[in-house]
């Protein structure tokens, strides 16, 4: 499977290495920022590239072989929301998963065909579980 992964934050490095770990699966990490790149290390399997994610240039290079998944993971939603887009709409990629932080962009992108997950909105919901009383501590009267 051919993955790019657009960001490699905390996130973007971990599912990076992750993936990569599958000698099937061919991937290519961007960022802007080279340190970003080199939390990759030295053995990473996979392919890096110092570029922006909002220059156009970079995704002619590789999006022009097809792709299977495309992981739009930067920590800034409009790069995140324009990239995925590219990728679903020019490039035709199948699986376009885009990191947005607010909650109501990502519903309104989930609802055009882009699959979103919005970490103020997991974080939320963890949050409110995490703070309900379990069963054990309601019957205690707590």
């Amino acid at each position: 499977m051919r993955i790019i992964i657009l960001g490699c934050g905390r996130l973007g490095s971990i599912i990076a290495k992750r993936m990569a770990k599958d000698a099937k699966n061919q991937v290519i990490v961007i960022d802007k920022d080279n340190n970003a790149l080199s939390k990759l290390g030295n053995d990473f399997p996979g392919k890096v590239m110092q570029a922006d994610g909002v220059n156009m240039e970079i995704y002619s290079k590789i999006l022009s072989e097809k792709a299977d998944v495309f992981l739009a993971l930067t920590n800034i939603d409009n790069t995140n929301i324009m990239a995925a887009e590219i990728a679903k709409q020019k490039y035709k990629v199948e699986k376009v998963i885009a990191r947005i932080d607010d909650p109501i962009r990502a519903k309104a992108f989930e609802e055009l065909g882009i699959e979103t997950f919005c970490p103020t909105t997991l974080s939320e919901k963890k949050i409110l579980k995490m703070m309900t009383p379990t069963k054990v501590e309601e019957d205690r009267g707590e």
